[in-house]
């Protein structure tokens, strides 16, 4: 082997790992930007307008901030960061919590995303539902 093909090898391999690592952050790019749609708890029936604003920190975290009403009148307003668990096959999976207090307790987030759906279960000690949220 010639001095001249191992480097163009190790070159095509680079690019490879290159292009692969921004379709994955590419993915994550579509995330950006404003989306709405609705939340629904699954203990009490209550639901009501979601929207969402996602900003990609990195190829590793999301941030995410929901706005909606509780019995069509009270508003709410929180911010969470979704650490992303996987990407294969267009789908991507996230985690994330917060603490929105006693009265709400900590929120845990498992996340599905794919294409233009964002359908994150919730849960805690209190109750658990769906936000559901597509891009605007």
């Amino acid at each position: 082997m010639s001095k001249g093909k191992i480097p163009f090898v190790f070159l095509i391999i680079l690019s490879v790992a290159f292009c692969s690592a921004q379709l994955k952050g590419g993915e994550l790019t579509n995330l950006t930007g404003n989306w709405s749609g609705s939340w629904k708890s699954d203990i009490s029936g209550h639901e009501g307008p979601l929207k969402a604003k996602f900003t990609v920190s990195n190829e590793t975290k999301i941030q995410a901030r929901f706005t909606g009403r509780f019995f069509k009148l009270v508003p709410f307003r929180f911010n969470v960061t979704l650490d992303v668990v996987s990407q294969k096959d267009g789908v991507t999976k996230l985690q994330g919590k917060q603490d929105l207090g006693r009265a709400l307790g900590v929120y845990h987030y498992d996340v599905i995303y794919k294409g233009d759906e964002f359908i994150a279960n919730y849960k805690t000690d209190k109750d658990k539902g769906v936000f559901k949220v597509s891009k605007n």
